[in-house]
């Protein structure tokens, strides 16, 4: 049995670790914490960690965990569950993500390889996991938080609801063939474009102009979007350049009016951005990058007026749970004024229990917690659990199409 390790706990004199003086679940600490060789140290716990990730993520091919260790395990956070021989047995991993959030900039974690060894499951130790870095969140007065399921019905008893959906096609060779000779999908009356359209492969020189195009772009698209920084793309072009993919741009003449993710030899785009003004001529631009085939496409998170080329589907991608109470309904602007009291409950996060008086509006909400109440007084509070509040509060356009 060991404890929860945290960056607020104070040094062990003899074993030269953190620990914290009021651990939240004795079975839970974090990989790499108070060791004073600093990251080759978190480097050498992380690959203890990497063991089980390999176990249970088969289906990542080994280029792609060598980047996720190499890169993002050495900014994230790892909870692990350990027994007496110091093996892991569970762990969740939160990887940090600036997120604008109602025109607002937060910090968030992203919950990601949360995995359990297959003869230890069954028996808490995933539960105890998410109590232990949700109420760490919390004391860091983090928002909320997010994850992309497995299933639905794993996370949904903790809280979890889902916040956001992606369209997803396939682009079938009929289709293809008409994008490159019907010339009605060249260029349209209602949307006149001066100079071709054109694709080609992101360099790092291009990042500064693309960050900028992004935040300008994605700020109308959603108020809830992960910072698309000069960092963040550089981390996005590795990660898909790890499996033979690329960021690719689509440009009119020189200016960049859109990006997309791809795997070329498996035909898939994702995370398909384009300048409102030139979305219907950049669809044949991206296909025609994509080269000729009979073989489909796949695009998933594109404009939404590309869904009349062909059959689409929305598929639920991301789930999110309120983490701090009071800093969420704070940051959360919506134009309709609300108020609501409720008596809400949160098994892992208890802070956020309580009767409380919640009003939203355009300039952002507050919280009253109300203490005192009479037995009569009680019953003009509607009874919640925060997963039914989240899906209460995020009501929001979201655009989250990050793997890890």
């Amino acid at each position: 049995v060991v404890k929860i390790f945290s960056k607020a706990a104070k040094l062990h004199p003899k074993k030269g670790v953190k620990v914290v003086e009021d651990a939240v679940d004795k079975c839970v600490k974090r990989l790499g914490m108070g060791i004073t060789s600093g990251k080759a140290t978190k480097a050498v716990e992380n690959q203890r960690a990497r063991k089980l990730y390999e176990e249970i993520f088969d289906e990542d091919s080994p280029a792609f965990v060598d980047y996720y260790f190499r890169v993002k395990a050495a900014e994230n956070e790892i909870f692990v569950v350990e027994n007496e021989k110091q093996e892991i047995l569970a762990t969740l991993h939160l990887n940090p993500y600036e997120m604008m959030f109602c025109g607002e900039k937060v910090k968030t974690n992203y919950i990601v390889a949360v995995a359990t060894r297959a003869d230890c499951r069954h028996q808490g130790m995933m539960r105890s996991l998410l109590q232990a870095s949700l109420q760490e969140m919390y004391r860091r007065k983090e928002t909320f938080t997010w994850l992309m399921p497995a299933a639905e019905a794993i996370y949904r008893p903790f809280g979890f609801r889902f916040i956001y959906e992606k369209n997803k096609m396939t682009v079938t060779a009929d289709v293809l063939r008409r994008a490159e000779t019907d010339e009605k999908w060249q260029i349209h009356s209602d949307q006149e474009v001066s100079g071709d359209i054109f694709c080609e492969e992101a360099k790092k020189e291009d990042l500064a102009e693309l960050a900028c195009f992004a935040e300008k772009q994605l700020s109308k698209l959603a108020e809830v979007y992960t910072v698309h920084d000069i960092a963040y793309f550089e981390q996005r072009m590795q990660e898909v350049g790890c499996e033979g993919g690329s960021l690719i741009l689509i440009r009119k003449e020189k200016e960049i009016c859109g990006y997309f993710l791809a795997l070329k030899k498996d035909r898939e785009a994702w995370e398909i951005v384009v300048e409102d003004a030139v979305q219907k001529k950049a669809f044949p631009a991206v296909l025609h990058w994509f080269g000729a085939s009979e073989e489909k496409c796949t695009f998933t998170a594109f404009p939404q007026i590309w869904e009349q080329y062909a059959q689409s589907e929305n598929v639920p991608a991301i789930m999110g749970r309120i983490v701090h109470l009071e800093r969420f309904v704070c940051c959360l602007k919506i134009k309709k004024e609300q108020e609501w009291k409720i008596r809400l409950t949160d098994s892992l996060v208890p802070e956020n229990n309580g009767y409380f008086i919640i009003k939203t509006g355009i300039e952002g909400g507050s919280l009253i917690r109300v203490e005192n109440l009479s037995e009569k007084e009680k019953k003009m509070f509607c009874s919640m659990d925060i997963g039914q509040l989240t899906e209460e509060l995020f009501r929001l356009p979201v655009f989250l199409n990050e793997v890890v």
